[in-house]
């Protein structure tokens, strides 16, 4: 089955694979003059690499419906990418690093509620380790962050993914893929038509292999990956828009032309 589904989606899985092999031309790439915008930047383009390779393996063994919620995920990156490096200031990534003193403030206050947990870090206070961050300095980075940037209950942002995604011009992907997506992630209703099947007046699980979601997840990553190597590409100085512009006029045509085949039948 597994190598039926990679035949059977050999051109989309060749195009992801030749955008890899463009990423992996910069990844070792040493960056010196660090700045906030670079170390996002950077951080992005990492974490994208993973999970794309990780959709490719998902579909490659027949697991789209898996793959999706890691598309999703992908998705969620390039909105915050986008909308990051849209500010010309660094108020927006500044905003998204501070936040993680937020984070890390409501770890430990739910964490001090729990007898276990209190316990350890009463012993940590009495034996500390070299690089350990007291609950003290936790509660003072997370009210200067507060105070600094204001932040309300949307998350670093205090925005919805939906909001940010029409801010950067993608909020057709939000509203048809993503959308769809989230059914798999949040186990919605509409999913059980991927794993269960009536048949024979009764119902069966259908946990095998298959290529359910796999086109629609080879297609959507190929476009959240490149648009997130496109956009790193200037802040990074990568070096590779003409490569780029090249695989996905390619890819585009490819699409294209399948669209007209499908419209045909």
């Amino acid at each position: 089955m597994t190598n039926l589904i990679y035949q059977n989606h050999k051109r989309l899985f060749g195009y992801n694979e030749e955008l890899r092999k463009i990423a992996d031309s910069v990844l070792e790439k040493e960056f010196s003059k660090i700045t906030p915008k670079v170390a996002f930047t950077t951080f992005a383009l990492g974490k994208a690499y993973k999970t794309h390779g990780a959709i490719l393996l998902l579909c490659a063994q027949g697991y789209g419906e898996d793959a999706a919620i890691l598309t999703r995920s992908l998705f969620d990156l390039s909105i915050t990418l986008l909308y990051i490096l849209k500010d010309p200031t660094n108020k927006r990534v500044l905003r998204y690093f501070h936040y993680d003193s937020i984070i890390r403030k409501k770890m430990y206050d739910y964490a001090k509620t729990v007898p276990t947990f209190n316990k350890l870090f009463e012993e940590r206070k009495i034996h500390p380790k070299h690089g350990d961050t007291t609950t003290e300095e936790v509660e003072k980075y997370a009210n200067l962050a507060q105070e600094k940037h204001n932040y309300g209950r949307m998350g670093w942002s205090d925005k919805p993914i939906r909001q940010m995604a029409e801010e950067v011009g993608r909020g057709g992907a939000y509203q048809t893929v993503y959308y769809l997506q989230s059914n798999i992630s949040h186990s919605a209703v509409r999913t059980m038509n991927d794993y269960v099947k009536a048949r024979n007046g009764g119902y069966t699980v259908d946990i095998g292999q298959g290529e359910s979601w796999v086109q629609e997840d080879l297609v959507a990553s190929f476009d959240f990956f490149s648009t997130i190597i496109s956009r790193c590409n200037k802040p990074l100085r990568l070096g590779i828009a003409r490569q780029l512009n090249a695989l996905t006029k390619r890819y585009l045509g490819e699409v294209e032309h399948h669209n007209k085949e499908t419209d045909g039948l």
